[in-house]
């Protein structure tokens, strides 16, 4: 018997496998490619023939495979007991996903958690590593003990899907924020900008504006007030469109801030234009789609 199982081998489950595996935690495991699986193999590691076995091994079983569809086609064709046991998925899913998946678990005896992972397969055992979680508490309440080991875990709440979402809304901003750190770093590079002076002038300048993005989350203050306006979205409409125009010019891709400009002349053709900039959440544009 096994303290955990992993269903899955790649990059972000051998993280995970390899991580317990460190700390002394007894892990079975599977893949779809055996071979996979045996390269894990070790004192503290078993490579099992099936996702039936696996689930039978051990009382919780993190499912982490591409997708919503394989992790529900894996359990739906397990003919194992569920009764007892508690399964974990790290695939994204929707609230209707979520509920489908805790559904189905549940009818045969099973409690299921959401394992939202914010974070790289490298990141895997720091404290510094969210693991979000949700669906049925008590099953969090004993799997807890073992997830430390992969980072930093938080409840959220008993709702299936809530800890995905939670996740999409706190890295949301991070995807865009890389790709033009990336970008800004070949600007230097064509102008003779010393990377060493962008990046340390990335990490200067960003926490003072990220704390008052969050501030302005949480005071919510009215951005058609006059005294609320410290950028319109006339002004930052203005502003994408000459980022966009740069990047065109120096043979970047400017779709990210073509697609911003586009979302603030909406603004504007929605009266917004001279409103703090701070409403464009609220604001939806019409998008080319190819």
């Amino acid at each position: 018997m096994s303290d955990i199982s992993v269903i899955g081998c790649g990059a972000m489950g051998s993280a995970l496998i390899e991580t317990l595996a460190k700390r002394n935690t007894r892990v079975s495991i599977w893949n779809r490619t055996r071979e996979r699986a045996l390269a894990l193999a070790g004192p503290h590691v078993t490579v099992v023939d099936s996702v039936e076995e696996a689930i039978d091994r051990s009382p919780l079983t993190i499912v982490c495979v591409a997708g919503y569809d394989v992790t529900k086609s894996l359990i739906e064709e397990a003919s194992v007991s569920l009764d007892g046991k508690t399964i974990g998925s790290t695939s994204f899913v929707t609230h209707d996903q979520g509920r489908q998946l805790d559904e189905l678990i549940r009818s045969d005896g099973g409690r299921y958690l959401d394992v939202e992972i914010l974070g790289y397969p490298s990141d895997i055992g720091m404290e510094s590593t969210p693991l979000y979680l949700s669906g049925d508490r008590a099953a969090f309440k004993e799997a807890r003990p073992l997830l430390t080991d992969l980072g930093t875990v938080k409840y959220v709440s008993s709702t299936p899907g809530d800890a995905y979402i939670s996740g999409l809304a706190v890295l949301l901003p991070y995807l865009p924020m890389a790709v033009s750190i990336f970008q800004g770093a070949k600007v230097c590079e064509r102008n003779d900008i010393p990377l060493e002076w962008y990046t340390q002038e990335i990490r200067t300048v960003y926490p003072q504006h990220i704390d008052r993005l969050c501030e302005t989350v949480e005071i919510d203050p009215d951005p058609a007030d006059p005294g609320n306006i410290e950028a319109s979205v006339r002004t930052w409409g203005d502003g994408a469109k000459e980022y966009a125009d740069y990047l065109e010019s120096a043979d970047l891709d400017a779709g990210i801030y073509q697609a911003l400009h586009r979302l603030f002349i909406a603004g504007i053709e929605a009266g917004r234009g001279d409103h703090d900039w701070s409403c464009i959440g609220d604001i939806a544009a019409d998008h080319p789609t190819t």
